[in-house]
């Protein structure tokens, strides 16, 4: 169960039912247990936020389709009834134990109180700064990592078909092309595996191998952590971020490492690092007016390219660390960004439905495509840069040829090069292997689908997560791969093979601790634990995971 505990403000602590809770004090707990999914950024997706967002006053007061707080009635708010559920599929947070009391009954008393953004304490005690959270210490939950791996799905004659036909037409609107489906995607549960005392786990928001190979980067909420591969060990960490890491990305020559992300509703964050040196800190930059959501290094390392939620794209110069443009062009949030191969061209993608091709140096716009009635989450360039790819809620990875997309439109709407259809839900990231072989994406559908990078072709689907996944990355010689999600942990592959190597897993046991406590297990049930978590996993051999 987690444990709530509040630490001690100049010698006073709240004692439920005798002072009113401040909404800070509140915050923290939805911060950290509710926020990851439930945020401002993903309100458009429902299928991870259900349409709500806690990450803000405001917004928790808002609720989704209705009210989920509801002042001075906690007996009648949808928050409570989901906090105090006994069932799992009704209790939130999801997959995980409930909060400890301490915890409900001071969200209880702080709606009882009418729900109010500060609160004050007695004024015969020390008072409390609201403007700041108390310390929250988290007792840490059993999480179940699994033994063993699943069989990649492999099909060679999946069709890549061409967009030719419509199915739904507006008057005054562009066309939507049909999307089929090419298979189910069935999975036995797994069985085996330990349980760690360290959950719940933070979202893994983002992802990238070292140049040299042998280490892989895990970014989560306000901390990155490095993984020595030849160990299976956390060897190192970035711990003073002000919100997530939703991207991270080494500069081609592998000179820098950039770090963005955020908190919401404060400018996003940029920070570099030598990427030679031991990951040294070298600067940090304030950009945007919101959380970042992508980055992306141009060919020459020189400029790095950021998305964000304010609807702009950022084109900063990193060696004299100052923004060289600013496009406003997008209607709403941008989650993606791409260099071509010349750096001359970016791409940029997002929920207005639109990708912008800018120029890279000055951002000035080149053309603007609209191919469908729904949010685009990921964007990229093939390797020789001719086709720009696109995916997102609509799943299917859309291939648009650069010299002729002139030609892709007419008055039933925009039609691809190619469609590969696949993903049976929300597509988050597109990346192509270092070798220009293979492309892989990755989705709300819980695999990891590998694809010939010269014909489009569907090549195999990695079938071993159990969540929803965010981030896809490549090591440097191309032959590993990796991906992270909404459980906190990531899996590392062979490329070739489909092969699952091991499960990695990490979190700091206290909000302020220098060094996360980490699990590393092989399909084979072995595992390797940081000391202090060793004496808390167990061994289990039980039914865990739902068929899907």
């Amino acid at each position: 169960m987690i444990r709530v505990i509040l630490a001690l403000l100049g010698g006073f602590a709240l004692a439920f039912g005798a002072d009113p809770v401040p909404y800070g004090s509140v915050r923290s707990i939805l911060e950290q247990n509710c926020s990851g999914c439930h945020n401002h950024g993903s309100v458009e997706r429902p299928q991870i936020s259900g349409g709500l967002a806690l990450d803000s006053y405001e917004a928790a007061l808002r609720g989704a389709s209705r009210p989920v707080i509801v002042p001075g009635k906690a007996d009648q708010s949808e928050l409570m009834r989901r906090l105090e559920a006994t069932d799992p599929l009704i209790r939130m947070p999801k997959g995980q134990g409930p909060l400890a009391l301490e915890a409900i009954e001071m969200i209880r008393q702080w709606i009882n109180d009418g729900a109010k953004n500060g609160g004050k304490a007695d004024a015969s005690a020390t008072p409390v700064d609201t403007s700041t959270a108390p310390e929250i210490a988290i007792e840490s939950v059993g999480i179940f990592v699994p033994f063993g791996s699943r069989r990649p799905l492999v099909s060679e004659d999946v069709p890549v078909s061409e967009a030719e036909t419509a199915i739904i037409e507006l008057p005054g609107a562009l066309v939507v092309e049909e999307e089929k489906h090419v298979e189910k995607v069935v999975a036995e549960p797994y069985e085996k595996g330990l349980t760690a005392k360290i959950g719940p786990l933070a979202p893994a928001t983002a992802l990238a191998f070292t140049p040299d190979g042998q280490g892989l980067l895990v970014g989560s909420f306000r901390r990155v952590v490095k993984w020595d591969l030849s160990s299976t060990s956390v060897v190192q960490e970035i711990r003073d971020l002000s919100g997530s890491a939703n991207s991270l990305a080494f500069s081609p020559d592998g000179k820098l490492l950039a770090v963005a992300g955020g908190k919401p509703f404060s400018p996003g964050e940029i920070r570099l690092y030598d990427g030679a040196a031991g990951l040294r800190f070298l600067t940090a930059m304030t950009a945007h007016e919101e959380v970042i959501l992508d980055a992306a290094f141009s060919p020459d390392s020189r400029r790095l390219a950021t998305g964000s939620f304010d609807k702009s794209v950022e084109i900063w110069d990193v060696i004299q660390a100052k923004r060289l443009t600013r496009i406003g062009d997008h209607a709403d949030a941008v989650y993606a960004v791409a260099f071509d191969g010349s750096g001359r061209t970016l791409a940029s993608a997002g929920t207005d439905r639109t990708v912008r091709l800018s120029d890279g140096y000055s951002g000035e716009g080149r053309l603007t495509i609209n191919p469908e009635l729904k949010g685009i989450l990921a964007v990229a360039f093939s390797p020789d840069s001719k086709f720009v790819l696109t995916a997102g809620e609509s799943p299917e990875i859309r291939w648009w040829e650069v010299a002729k997309i002139g030609e892709s439109v007419n008055e039933r709407g925009w039609n691809p090069a190619r469609k590969a259809p696949g993903h049976l839900a929300t597509v988050h990231s597109l990346r192509f292997s270092p070798d220009g072989r293979v492309l892989a994406s990755v989705g709300a559908d819980r695999t990891v689908r590998l694809w010939d990078a010269g014909t489009g072709r569907f090549v195999r689907a990695l079938i071993d997560a159990d969540d929803l996944l965010y981030s896809v990355a490549f090591s440097p010689d191309s032959k590993r791969i990796a991906a992270s999600g909404g459980d906190g942990l990531t899996r590392v592959w062979e490329v070739d093979s489909g092969k699952l190597l091991f499960v990695l897993l990490h979190k700091p046991l206290k909000p302020d601790d220098e060094k996360s406590e980490w699990l590393a297990v092989t399909p084979d049930g072995r595992y390797k634990a940081s000391s202090n978590l060793k004496s808390q996993i167990r061994l289990l051999d039980a039914r865990h995971a739902k068929k899907r």
